[in-house]
């Protein structure tokens, strides 16, 4: 089956020469919870190497403001993509809704200057509601290009995050007042999973994305109860296969995937068909 991974990290080092950037101390916990030292350790050679070893599609390479500028990493990601068109079938970068007018400017040169097409930004880091009037300029703007927002929902490991901006609830007013946007909510809600069901359920144009968590968890339990069922039927056309690489390495994702339970149908459109729907939306 195909696989197109809709969310990968874009790596802050390109080899293992580079050196580590400085990871600021309130995402010190990531490296506990993931064991693999952060994105910041992670190079291009590798995810390049292991896009070839396990016959990953082009894919979705994605910005995430942890720190830096937010014009920075969208370079970055614009830079990559011009070296790696044959790993990359698009870019998403990132936008600071705290600055609405800086944020609507800089989708527009996103856009149009860069050949990016989507959009991130991560309320519970920025401490910001999603449901805040300054991200309105962001989500109309979106709207009047076609291009999604990706929004972080669920738990986050952070020091200075609030968790209340993460609940998908939050998603379901943005939902209603945009129709017409494309929502990609990251992480799967967790640990609101079931609320973030009955979110995707109501709404047609909010996609869930797994990154960052293995298929075992999910397949198993821990707090995510009925979710691989709804993959499986009610939702089985708004799932998209996401590892937030480095954070969830492809070796192992693929290995458990199986665990979801998922049929054919579901499975295939999991790992690469409603992602290949979505971007047909989009490019």
């Amino acid at each position: 089956m195909k696989v197109i991974d809709i969310r990968i990290k874009v790596p802050v080092r390109d080899t293992e020469s580079d050196p580590y950037p400085e990871t600021p101390n309130e995402y010190a916990r990531y490296g506990d919870v993931y064991h693999n030292g952060g994105s910041s350790r992670a190079t291009l050679d590798e995810l390049v190497t292991e896009l070839e070893t396990f016959d990953v599609a082009p894919s979705v390479l994605q910005a995430e403001h942890e720190f830096g500028r937010p014009q920075d990493w969208n370079d970055r990601v614009s830079e990559l993509l011009r070296r790696h068109p044959e790993r990359f079938v698009c870019g998403w970068g990132i936008v600071d809704p705290r600055r609405p007018m800086e944020a609507v400017k800089e989708i527009d040169r996103i856009y149009h200057e860069l050949g990016l097409r989507g959009v991130i930004f991560e309320p519970g880091f920025l401490d910001i509601s999603p449901t805040d009037a300054r991200c309105y300029p962001v989500y109309a703007k979106c709207v009047e290009l076609g291009i999604p927002v990706g929004l972080h929902t669920g738990v986050n490991f952070s020091s200075h995050g609030p968790l209340r901006h993460e609940r998908p609830f939050l998603v379901d007013q943005v939902a209603c007042h945009f129709n017409d946007l494309i929502l990609v909510c990251h992480h799967g809600g967790w640990p609101w999973a079931h609320e973030m069901v009955a979110v995707a359920w109501k709404h047609p144009n909010v996609y869930l994305e797994f990154g960052a968590i293995a298929p075992a968890y999910i397949a198993s339990g821990g707090g995510w109860g009925d979710v691989p069922r709804f993959m499986d039927s009610l939702l089985h056309e708004q799932i998209l296969f996401g590892t937030d690489w480095p954070m969830m390495r492809y070796e192992r994702v693929l290995e458990e995937v199986e665990k979801l339970g998922l049929r054919e149908r579901s499975l295939s459109a999991y790992l690469g068909g409603n992602a290949e729907r979505l971007l047909d939306r989009i490019l």
